[in-house]
């Protein structure tokens, strides 16, 4: 899996490349689309949020925004966190 980022004129999209296929997710022109809109996977869950995450602070950037920790953020970290420790639990008890 890996994130890609094309730059077409003023138009920038983020794919999600994997397995041989493109995934659009984010489109960024004048303003932030959302072009996946339905999430199979945790996988695509992931590249989407790094995605919205990366369009946000790019385009806050260019318009000298004052940045501050989105209260989302917290619980999208907890959540990765409860993930890892879910997979390491799994993964200990394969071992016994």
């Amino acid at each position: 899996m890996q994130l890609k980022i094309l730059k077409d004129g003023n138009r920038t999209t983020y794919i999600l490349a994997r397995d041989g296929e493109s995934i659009p997710l984010v489109s960024v022109e004048k303003d932030i689309k959302v072009e996946k809109t339905r999430i199979e996977s945790e996988e695509i869950a992931y590249a989407l949020i790094a995605a919205l995450r990366h369009a946000v602070m790019k385009r806050m950037k260019q318009e000298d925004v004052y940045y501050r920790r989105c209260p989302i953020e917290k619980f999208y970290w907890q959540f990765v966190k409860e993930g890892e420790f879910i997979e390491v639990k799994e993964v200990l008890r394969q071992d016994e």
